[in-house]
């Protein structure tokens, strides 16, 4: 598996601290009743999300792509890359699994949650 600095500070739990102020809260919310609105739902409680966790409460094969629309709202998501197991290839096969930051979480509980 390939390791990028956001998978080993997911592992780790570390996070690289910044010399700058962190910025206001500036993500926009998506539209009511899609997809994208349905990723992030799925992820504001904190839980990681996989394609085939989206995929059984959606039917929809897009994950990835509701994601990059989220990051384009300003949504700061986070990916980890993990082993899946299944019957075609059953050693060497990696999914994403995508997760909003704790401290983003926290900040967005003091603001007042969600205010579309």
């Amino acid at each position: 598996m390939k390791k990028t600095r956001n998978s080993l500070q997911a592992s780790t739990g570390s996070r690289q601290l910044s010399l700058l102020p962190e910025p206001n809260f500036i993500a926009k919310w998506p539209p009511r009743n899609t997809h994208t609105a349905i990723a992030l739902s799925m992820l504001l409680p904190g839980e990681m999300v996989s394609h085939p966790d989206f995929q059984s409460q959606t039917s929809s094969w897009r994950l990835a792509a509701y994601i990059h629309e989220l990051r384009k709202l300003g949504w700061p998501v986070q990916t980890v890359e993990v082993r899946h197991c299944s019957i075609r290839r059953p050693l060497n096969r990696h999914i994403r699994r995508y997760y909003l930051p704790q401290d983003f979480l926290e900040m967005l509980r003091k603001l007042g949650g969600h205010n579309d």
